[in-house]
């Protein structure tokens, strides 16, 4: 009984520290509130690197066509900021929700980042 119930355990640990995440987001979400149709916002999320070693952000891609994403190419050294930015252009009249998924080289998961807002003439 003591060896399933510490099988159980170091299931559940493993588990936990695989869940764990090296990055930190400042944010990761962005309410742009009010924007004029057509209109260009500038979106910032900001990270910083708390593992041990050197990642890389392998890709980062907006869910439609207006949002241009650009991040560091590059290693992000242990214990840096970065930042991931995005450029949307509002079209449609209504409110939105988007995101930006980021896979990183320390992480078979996907960071999903979100803004939303309401465009507006």
């Amino acid at each position: 009984m003591r060896k399933a119930t510490f099988i159980v355990m170091l299931g559940i640990a493993v588990a936990v520290m695989a869940g764990m995440s090296s990055v930190t987001w400042k944010t990761t979400s962005i309410d742009l509130g009010k924007v004029s149709q057509n209109e260009l916002k500038e979106l910032s999320f900001e990270f910083t690197n708390n593992s041990g070693s050197a990642i890389q952000i392998l890709e980062a891609k907006g869910s439609c066509g207006c949002t241009n994403v650009k991040f560091p190419e590059g290693e992000i050294k242990s214990g840096e900021t970065a930042s991931i930015t995005a450029n949307f252009k509002s079209s449609k009249l209504g409110t939105f929700k988007k995101n930006i998924r980021i896979k990183t080289s320390d992480s078979d998961e996907y960071t999903y980042l979100y803004f939303n807002g309401e465009v507006v003439e």
